[in-house]
């Protein structure tokens, strides 16, 4: 039952369990703007969604947005032309962007993905109204 008012301060030091499992953690070895991206990004989605055997990938589609924000900044300082040709960090970019499109896809993060789980039971009018 909900309490309504304000919580009495037994109540917030309360541990609430309902039988949710824990939301995956990200690893130890992550530095902090990747591990900071991991814990946002696992927050966003359901407890249920990523299973302890999604973590390797999970850990991958960070470091690809990782590299992506950093190539994307030197593009933005050096310009994607360099002395008249295309600057070799365009190269790093595609392949870092084709990552997180994969892994999106494999880690269902995708909107595709995301329209199906919602729409689950019903693909023949899910792709009507995705």
């Amino acid at each position: 039952m909900r309490q309504h008012g304000r919580k009495s301060a037994a109540n917030l030091v309360t541990l609430v369990v309902d039988g949710s499992p824990a939301r995956l953690g990200p690893p130890a070895s992550l530095p902090e703007v990747e591990r900071a991206i991991f814990v946002a990004l696992v927050d966003a989605c359901d407890p249920r969604h990523f299973q302890a055997s999604d973590l390797p990938l999970l850990v991958q589609y960070v470091q690809a947005i990782v590299l992506a924000n950093e190539v994307a900044e030197h593009l933005r300082t050096e310009g994607a032309v360099v002395k008249g040709k295309p600057s070799p960090w365009l190269l790093v970019l595609e392949k870092s962007q084709r990552a997180v499109v994969a892994l999106s896809m494999r880690l269902r993060l995708s909107p595709q993905s995301n329209c199906r789980q919602r729409n689950k039971g019903h693909f023949a009018s899910a792709s009507r109204q995705c």
